[in-house]
């Protein structure tokens, strides 16, 4: 074995005797070698897996599409007694927004830009419900609005528009005069901005 190893790297073989103190390094170098070689042969051998999708918003979008599915079972399962809490929550507060997170920290780019824009109009007295708590809240709001993708505001206990609803709506001017305030904005150099907070 210890010739064969020595013929591999390319020594006389009348070097073998003053090569005996080197032969542990040549058989791990040799066992270096042909673990290369195998590992070359298997991965030239088999192609390599592809760990992401080939179009990734379709890819999004089913896994979306599954979330939404659950939570209208779970939302089915337990109908009842989350209904009758939500159903309070609507009534109770004049704006309520289900949506990914909270006004503070959104989880979703939708929910992040609703909050923007109910923030630039001062739709100030509005609560919010995270639908990613539970899944039966998720299955709640959908099912109350007939739409599938949030976040969604319900404006004196009923639907008023998901997040396109509202970019629509913003866009043309309609959100301010609908649910937004003009008397929190300033006045002066900085007049109609939003004010600045003073902690």
């Amino acid at each position: 074995l210890a010739q064969a190893i020595l013929a591999q790297v390319k020594l006389p073989p009348h070097h073998f005797e003053c090569n005996l103190y080197f032969l542990p390094h040549i058989l791990a170098m040799a066992m270096l070698l042909v673990t290369a070689q195998r590992l070359a042969l298997a991965t030239a051998a088999a192609p390599a897996a592809r760990h992401f999708a080939g179009c990734p918003l379709a890819a999004t979008s089913k896994l979306y599409e599954d979330i939404v599915a659950k939570s209208l079972l779970e939302f089915q399962a337990n109908r009842a007694v989350v209904s009758a809490d939500l159903d309070a929550e609507l009534a109770a507060n004049k704006m309520v927004l289900f949506m990914e997170g909270t006004p503070d920290a959104p989880k979703s780019e939708a929910s992040h830009n609703t909050v923007k824009m109910l923030t630039q109009v001062q739709a100030t007295s509005f609560i919010s419900v995270d639908v990613l708590s539970h899944p039966a809240i998720l299955g709640y709001t959908v099912t109350k609005s007939q739409r599938s993708r949030g976040p969604h505001l319900y404006v004196n206990g009923s639907f008023f528009a998901d997040h396109d609803g509202l970019l629509a709506k913003f866009n043309t001017g309609d959100l301010a005069k609908e649910v937004g305030t003009e008397g929190t904005k300033s006045s002066g150099v900085f007049g109609g901005e939003l004010p600045i907070a003073t902690y």
